[in-house]
Order: C-alpha cells, then sequence, then structure tokens
C-alpha cells in the first residue's frame, strides 16, 4: 500500500507498507520512500507494465505553482526507489 503522510517536520511524503494478505496486517518501511524538502507530495500510485513505477504528483499549486507528475522506477518488490525521478507533465491551463 501507498499513502501519502506527513512527517516529524510537517512536509508531506509518500510511504510504503507490506503484507502478504490484502487484508493485512501490513508492515510499515519504517521511513519515507519518497520525500521532497519545500514541495508536498501528493497522488501516489502504482503501474505496472513489465516493471514497477511510482506515478505521484508535486502540488505546485498550492503554492502558486503548476502542477506537475513525475514517476520513478521502483525495485521490483516495491520496496525502495530504483531510478531517477522521470518528468511526465503538468497542468497548462488556468482553472
Amino acid at each position: 500500500a501507498y499513502y501519502t503522510a506527513r512527517d516529524s517536520t510537517g512536509h508531506l511524503c509518500i510511504g510504503v507498507a507490506f503484507s502478504d494478505r490484502p487484508l493485512g496486517p501490513y508492515i510499515d518501511k519504517g521511513a519515507p520512500l519518497l520525500e521532497m524538502v519545500h514541495k508536498a507530495l501528493l497522488i501516489a500510485q502504482l503501474y505496472l507494465n513489465n516493471e514497477v513505477y511510482l506515478i505521484y504528483k508535486v502540488d505546485g499549486n498550492a503554492h502558486g505553482k503548476p502542477t506537475e507528475l513525475y514517476a520513478i522506477k521502483l525495485t521490483q518488490d516495491g520496496k525502495s526507489l530504483n531510478g531517477q525521478h522521470s518528468f511526465l507533465f503538468r497542468d497548462s491551463l488556468a482553472w
């Protein structure tokens, strides 16, 4: 399960917890999977296409900036990052 939560400093981070069964119990990794200082991370999603990726949104609109979506490759077990952040797209129109 990938989720968004605040760390001890109040920054939004993406965390991960695992279980052998869909109903749990889940064991958290114990540290953020992904965190970026001064940026809010929202909407963690897993995408499978023979490889494991995390798709996430950097919430720029909360700070008067564009909102951007990125992908980053994960290890096959999904517990660690395994690549560079790849920019996907950003919003281009005002709401």
